[in-house]
């Protein structure tokens, strides 16, 4: 038996999230969800409570995902197609909900099965493992994963693909010499482009009323528009890189917001919801050295933006008024 037709005798098990897919189906089915139904948000606890899988399957019954758009890693991808084509089998073998994983396996065409979570059974780490020995014993198996979630299926695997590690994997990967596929680290040009710093210009209206009043020689009053105009555009940012995960299936079909970095995978969700913490924390405590009016303003802007990205831009005239009204809070808070 020749190394292909040994290869090929071993069926080859691969992670669906940040895996096959340089994104993650629980957080993007949570946005699409709380973009339906704000309210949804008090219901998020309470399914937690009941376990990840309770979570997921939560969520899941509720959304729809399109399979055609989501951000497939195209030197995987193009890997499974090359062994679909040579006669390998290939298992999809995820802990997303069965409904998206079965979605994702009719798409692609490569997939001779599927294991997926199922009712309270959340199949990953330990019953991924399980389940994947139950059907292909000790070492009857190759597995790619990225994560640390995957550990304990590169140990039982015949061999192991390490795809886009995080830190675990990648020690794991370095100990073990296994194959590994990484992804591109995230670049300046990447960040700024999240950040939407072109935008911060929109902010400059907050110098208008002290231009207006002459007041440009004013070192103090020079020093508390800096204040201002950091502390909008730390918001401005947060508030734009939510937008960012509400539209994410839109942006995909759009010829280029495709691009953007959350919508193409270049850029995790965890990584911008951190940059949000991040952002915000900026913005008020800049905002908190200001006259404590400047923060009232500074809150009603993230009110009205954030309603912005979940309803008001979809409603035509709403949206006009909404965007007029944003740039007079600018003046507002100058």
């Amino acid at each position: 038996m020749d190394a292909r037709s040994d290869r090929n005798a071993i069926p080859l098990a691969v992670d669906l999230d940040g895996t096959l897919i340089a994104t993650d189906l629980l957080w993007e089915g949570l946005f699409i969800l709380l973009k339906k139904n704000p309210l949804y948000l008090f219901l998020v606890p309470f399914w937690a409570a009941g376990g990840p899988a309770r979570l997921k399957q939560a969520i899941a019954q509720r959304v729809d995902i399109d399979p055609a758009t989501l951000p497939y890693r195209a030197p995987l991808l193009d890997r499974l197609r090359t062994e679909h084509a040579e006669g390998r089998k290939l298992v999809l073998a995820t802990g997303t909900p069965r409904k998206f994983a079965d979605a994702i396996a009719v798409h692609l065409g490569i997939f001779d099965r599927v294991l997926a979570t199922d009712g309270l059974d959340n199949l990953t780490s330990g019953k991924k493992r399980a389940s994947l020995l139950a059907a292909y014993g000790d070492a009857g198996f190759d597995y790619a994963g990225n994560s640390r979630h995957d550990l304990q299926v590169f140990d039982a695997a015949r061999s192991a693909i390490v795809v886009a590690p995080d830190r675990h994997a990648a020690r794991w990967q370095a100990a073990h010499g296994a194959e590994t596929m990484p992804a591109p680290k995230p670049t300046l040009p990447t960040i700024i482009k999240m950040l939407r710093v072109h935008q911060w210009l929109k902010n400059s209206l907050i110098a208008v009323p002290m231009m207006l009043s002459h007041e440009y020689f004013n070192s103090n009053m020079i020093w508390e528009c800096l204040l201002a105009f950091v502390s909008f555009s730390a918001v401005a940012s947060a508030i734009y890189i939510l937008n960012d995960f509400f539209d994410l299936a839109l942006d995909r079909k759009h010829v280029t917001k495709r691009n953007r970095p959350f919508a193409s995978g270049a850029l995790s969700i965890p990584f911008g919801l951190g940059a949000i913490a991040v952002l915000l924390a900026i913005g008020v405590g800049t905002g908190c050295l200001l006259p404590i009016e400047f923060l009232g303003v500074l809150g009603g802007y993230m009110v009205v933006t954030t309603a912005y990205s979940l309803s008001f831009k979809r409603m035509l005239l709403v949206d006009v008024l909404t965007l007029a009204g944003l740039y007079t809070i600018r003046v507002l808070a100058g």
